[in-house]
């Protein structure tokens, strides 16, 4: 008998083991509600392993869908770049009848668009930083978009975007988010 109560010590440890439970099951075999662990959130993958890949797939649903924009690939951003979205977003929230400088699809350097196959290179410009370009037409009007990346931890994450020369003839993404009118 001692045997019996050692063997069913042993398989309720290891029924609790084995559910990851603190506590053996219930006699009913249903999991005492104290005893149940939360399951653990999934982390979000950030980045991309080709810049040039995403660049390319994001056209790619424009193409595809050419009467919406595209949701934006905001696992990709930096952190400087998600910064700026994040704080440009609260300041457009906190502002609807002002129209921000972000008042067209930067993706496309338009506010309508036609589907596009962008001609895409990718240089590099250091160990952790490579510019994906991509020169297409829209309307007739020439669009070239350089997609500034950086790379850490072994990830890629979109940091900048210079549309044409980043002056007078185009813009930067970075400085059109920190754009405020009052």
């Amino acid at each position: 008998m001692k045997h019996a109560w050692l063997g069913l010590i042993a398989i309720g440890a290891w029924s609790a083991a084995a559910t990851g439970q603190d506590k053996p099951p219930a006699a009913d075999g249903a999991t005492p509600p104290e005893a149940a662990k939360p399951e653990k959130a999934t982390p979000e993958i950030r980045g991309v392993e080709d810049p040039r890949g995403l660049i390319a797939q994001t056209y790619e649903a424009y193409r595809r869908n050419p009467d919406r924009p595209v949701p934006s690939p905001s696992f990709a951003y930096s952190d400087r770049l998600r910064a700026l979205f994040d704080a440009y977003d609260a300041w457009q929230a906190g502002h609807q009848d002002l129209v921000g400088s972000l008042d067209f699809d930067w993706w496309m350097n338009a506010q309508d668009w036609e589907p596009v196959e962008p001609r895409l290179t990718e240089t590099p410009d250091g160990a952790d930083r490579r510019t994906v370009t991509a020169r297409f037409s829209i309307y007739g009007m020439a669009v070239v978009n350089h997609f500034r990346f950086i790379r850490e931890g072994g990830r890629w994450y979109l940091d900048d975007v210079v549309n044409g020369d980043g002056g007078q003839e185009g813009w930067v993404l970075s400085e059109l988010l920190r754009q405020r009118e009052e």
